[in-house]
């Protein structure tokens, strides 16, 4: 409890300090600073600060502190004791709650640069100044992706889901981003509460922190679901007033792990204070930093042309002595009066080796993650079966060769190749099927149907036989761009009969209608 409580401490004082030096640099008085810092001994804010920072001043000044007052009880509220449950839990959840820790503290500064800069005009600028929120994201979501067969996996997903939430500072301030903005907010909590729920449902009867932990998580979503509604419900407000938002690029978060003190020399200087709202009293802004060096100047580059066209005039005015530097062929080097020479053929260039990443095999995957199965990169396996299957499961097949999968049970849909991992000479049995089976992108495939599916799909395919069983022949079979298809239907003594599927259509126009006709050959 003790180490919490220095925690907190400590990150009051930096919150301290980063609005010491915001409030500076808008030239606010230091009586207006200690007003917004100092709290009395029952913890209100005192009367004369206030006042004279209502009478100097403007209202947008006041909105913008309040919105960072908000968040820093944000963070020192609900997401510090998000940190104190991940590290009761431990693990790779502590280790992710610090990307979520250093997330906030990111955005936090974005924020803070928001209440000192005019609104970037270029994409460029936005991007640059998003950065530091957008590698803290990067990793919250890294630590999913590579722990997807963790015990704790529902937890890292219970986080990932949800902390896209912290993106809604890209969001243009326009009243017509009202709806979207706060669609977009609800419905990654609601991703969130899913996988939370799982949680809880887990760890109920086993261990409440678990249940604590995911409850905090989602009032910490919520909690900055309430703060965007109450002061950027258009979006983030930027500062009309305020300084060119160029200057605040690569500048480190106040508070973050990297920062050593407010006054490192690592942090770049503040831009300098408007000089005609300048109030007596208010520290100076540090230094800007120095102009970039000229990198490759030319000392006089005018200099060197004259003497350069000067020489190629004078290898012009030569005449006849032009040719005397150059070099006499001996007749035994000239290949029309020596025959023998004509024969030799010069090897050419040898072909560059292939790289080395487009002939990298990748590793045989079958897995089953949240109701899909997951079948790739098989290749001369003629054994492959999914036996566990429901109704609701959906089963994925990509970049296979010389392969046959084998699905057993009902299940909801199957699909064979996509169009960046198509598959070659692969077979696929199915037993049944609740919707559909697709065929993308694939080269000679085999596909038999044991029970009944109602749709087959075949897209941007050659070359391929479907075998129907007898209850399957009310099968609605929708082909594009795809050639060599046939159907292969059972007969009474057990062999089956081939139907190919045209390809070739003929179209006419009756009654201003276009009616089409398969085009038949006779033979």
């Amino acid at each position: 409890m003790a180490e919490f409580q220095l925690t907190a401490l400590i990150k009051r004082l930096e919150t301290a300090t980063s609005r010491l030096e915001e409030l500076a640099t808008s030239g606010t008085s230091a009586v207006a600073v200690a007003g917004s810092l100092g709290r009395d001994s029952n913890g209100n804010q005192p009367t004369e600060p206030s006042n004279i920072l209502a009478g100097n001043g403007t209202a947008s000044e006041t909105k913008f502190s309040a919105s960072l007052d908000a968040y820093d009880e944000l963070i020192e509220g609900p997401l510090n004791n998000f940190i104190e449950l991940s590290k009761s839990i431990g693990g790779i959840v502590q280790d992710q709650s610090h990307s979520v820790e250093d997330i906030f503290i990111a955005q936090r500064d974005f924020i803070s640069i928001s209440t000192q800069s005019t609104k970037p005009k270029t994409s460029d600028t936005l991007v640059e100044l998003f950065r530091p929120t957008q590698q803290a994201l990067e990793k919250v979501c890294a630590h999913t992706e590579n722990n997807r067969i963790s015990p704790f996996n529902n937890h890292l997903k219970t986080v990932s889901e949800g902390i896209g939430v912290l993106s809604w500072v890209t969001f243009e301030e326009t009243a017509e981003m009202e709806e979207k903005l706060l669609s977009t907010v609800k419905g990654l909590i609601e991703s969130s509460q899913y996988y939370a729920n799982r949680v809880i449902k887990e760890f109920k009867d086993k261990d409440r922190s678990h249940v604590d932990w995911a409850n905090s998580y989602i009032h910490l979503l919520t909690g900055l679901q309430q703060y965007i509604t109450k002061f950027h419900t258009h979006g983030l407000i930027w500062n009309p007033k305020g300084s060119k938002p160029e200057t605040f690029i690569d500048r480190k978060p106040v508070g973050s792990k990297s920062t050593s003190s407010p006054t490192s020399s690592s942090v770049p200087g503040a831009p300098p204070p408007p000089t005609s709202s300048s109030v007596p009293g208010a520290p100076p802004p540090p230094p800007p930093p120095p102009p970039p060096p000229q990198i490759l100047a030319d000392d006089n580059p005018t200099n060197k042309s004259p003497a350069d066209m000067s020489a190629v005039f004078k290898e012009i005015n030569r005449g006849e002595d032009i040719t005397s530097s150059l070099k006499k062929v001996d007749k035994s080097q000239m290949t029309h009066k020596n025959p023998n020479l004509r024969s030799v053929q010069k090897k050419g260039p040898a072909a560059p080796p292939k790289p080395a990443s487009l002939s990298t095999k990748k590793p045989p995957k079958k897995e089953f993650d949240n109701n899909k199965w997951i079948i790739e990169n098989y290749e001369n396996d003629y054994n492959i079966v999914i036996e566990e299957t429901a109704i609701n499961h959906t089963v994925y097949i990509f970049g296979c060769k010389n392969s046959t999968i084998s699905v057993k049970g009902k299940i909801k849909a199957v699909t064979l190749g996509k169009f960046i991992h198509s598959c070659q000479k692969t077979g696929l049995l199915v037993d049944s099927a609740v919707a559909t089976v697709d065929i993308v992108n694939c080269k000679s495939f085999q596909l038999q149907i044991q029970g009944k599916v109602p749709v087959i799909a075949v897209d941007k395919t050659d070359s391929g036989q479907i075998y129907l069983s007898e209850e399957c022949f009310d099968v609605e079979v929708f082909t594009a761009k795809s050639s060599s298809i046939n159907i292969q239907m059972p007969t009474s003594d057990g062999d089956f009969e081939e139907k190919p599927i045209p390809e070739q259509l003929k179209c006419t126009i009756v009654d201003r209608k276009l009616v089409f006709v398969p085009v038949e050959h006779a033979g």
